[in-house]
């Protein structure tokens, strides 16, 4: 059956899912084209900054990290591949004793996370029965399921909280404070919580914090804030286990979201604040990338599942989001940027296949897509953006307006300053002239 049958199968196979305010998501059945869970380890070792990620993996795995991270390579990084060979197959479980004994030797972590990956979950290595073994009362083994098999690579944060939570000691009840889901750089993380005194709202702290001795007390009174929109996990497990409240609003991305988030917030504390001025004035300071994406077609395939805020942020600066597909939608989780996309085509798990022939037929003015896509579609004539920049940029509330603006806007710059050419030349490997 060839890749056009494919994608018309599955179209017959679309159904869609209904949720609260009459939203409707299309469902298709395909995997998605993004990384795998191990990829996380290139923020989250940075983030918390006395860890070690060690991955059990195969060359395959090691390779690919070589890859994706390899420009941390010269920074000593805090993370490593212990290598399953074919002689190990025949192993009922592997031995990583001595390795571990090397990490705290060279590391001095105060805490180790052991990811899975595809070949030993296949073998159904017992990770957490390894983490436990190979944990001290000084340096405990997290075990962390990041396998590709199961997990978008942003998931796998969403796997190290989880692994985090019996070590956040309990907030005793009464002791009301906002906890912040989700890993920023130091410079955001002080952002936020700027805003949040300023604001008059108590901060208990981030989940994760820069230090492993340093995880934020939760308990039945706590808020949880999530401002990255792919940890719905964590925030169930916390709101079972400690009784937390979770905050469901929009996410701090852009003007529009960050007013909401930021007000809704408040409200959970009993502060009214109205900040429709502030999001005037940050619409104001991105006229310039507003009025350059105003009535362009943009295009969101599956990878980071941040597609729907970003989708939204697009919407509400006068984009024309022809597509916003994410590989896994939690509809509570997100259900508040869901209502804000009324009238956005918006897939779940989509079909890659179908999604080729859609693009081919709409022509749209941007695609943000994966870094496996991202080439192939350039070398097509269209105008991309690579979905991952989104991870590694600032771009959270007030102070990350703009950069969430520029990224957006950076291709659509570089393609105007570029000579005209015939796409089925530019096709054929020649490039255009510059007459």
């Amino acid at each position: 059956m060839g890749s056009g049958a494919v994608g018309n199968d599955f179209r017959r196979k679309n159904f869609m899912i209904q949720v609260p305010g009459e939203f409707s998501i299309i469902k298709e059945d395909n995997v998605t084209h993004s990384f795998c869970g191990l990829a996380c380890v290139g923020w989250m070792y940075q983030k918390i900054k006395d860890s070690f990620f060690l991955i059990l993996g195969t060359h395959t795995c090691a390779h690919f990290l070589q890859n994706a991270l390899g420009m941390m390579i010269f920074a000593k990084p805090r993370f490593g591949i212990a290598l399953i060979e074919e002689g190990d197959l025949a192993k009922q479980e592997p031995t990583l004793e001595e390795i571990i004994a090397e990490i705290k030797a060279d590391h001095n972590p105060s805490v180790i996370f052991l990811l899975s990956s595809c070949t030993p979950e296949v073998m159904k290595v017992d990770f957490k029965g390894l983490a436990h073994h190979l944990s001290t009362p000084d340096v405990p083994v997290l075990f962390v399921p990041a396998s590709g098999l199961v997990y978008n690579f942003t998931q796998a944060e969403d796997s190290v909280l989880h692994a985090l939570v019996s070590f956040c000691p309990e907030a005793p009840a009464g002791e009301k404070k906002v906890v912040f889901l989700g890993s920023v750089n130091d410079s955001t993380a002080d952002d936020l919580r700027a805003e949040a005194e300023a604001l008059g709202i108590p901060v208990g702290g981030f989940l994760p914090e820069s230090r492993f001795d340093k995880m934020p007390a939760i308990g039945p009174d706590t808020v949880l804030a999530p401002i990255q929109p792919y940890l719905s996990r964590v925030a169930v497990k916390l709101e079972r286990e400690r009784g937390a409240h979770t905050l469901h609003s929009l996410f701090p991305f852009g003007p529009d979201g960050t007013r909401v988030f930021w007000e809704d917030l408040a409200k959970e504390f009993g502060i009214t604040v109205d900040l429709r001025d502030r999001e005037q004035a940050a619409w104001e300071k991105i006229r310039k990338q507003t009025e350059l994406l105003r009535d362009k077609k943009v295009f969101l395939t599956a990878d980071t599942m941040m597609e729907l805020p970003l989708a939204r942020f697009l919407k509400s600066a006068g984009a024309d989001v022809v597509e916003c597909s994410s590989a896994y939608i939690n509809k509570k989780f997100l259900g508040r940027e869901l209502a804000a996309l009324e009238g956005v085509r918006v897939v779940e798990q989509p079909n890659f296949h179908r999604q080729l022939e859609d693009v081919e037929r709409i022509r749209p003015d941007l695609i943000v897509t994966s870094l496996m896509t991202a080439n192939p579609f350039a070398g097509h004539g269209f105008v991309v953006k690579w979905s991952m920049e989104f991870m590694l940029m600032p771009i959270h509330s007030w102070s990350g307006v703009i950069s969430l603006a520029n990224l957006f806007v950076s291709p659509l710059q570089r393609r105007s300053k570029l000579p005209a050419f015939d796409k089925e030349v530019w096709l054929e490997g020649v490039m255009p002239s510059a007459e």
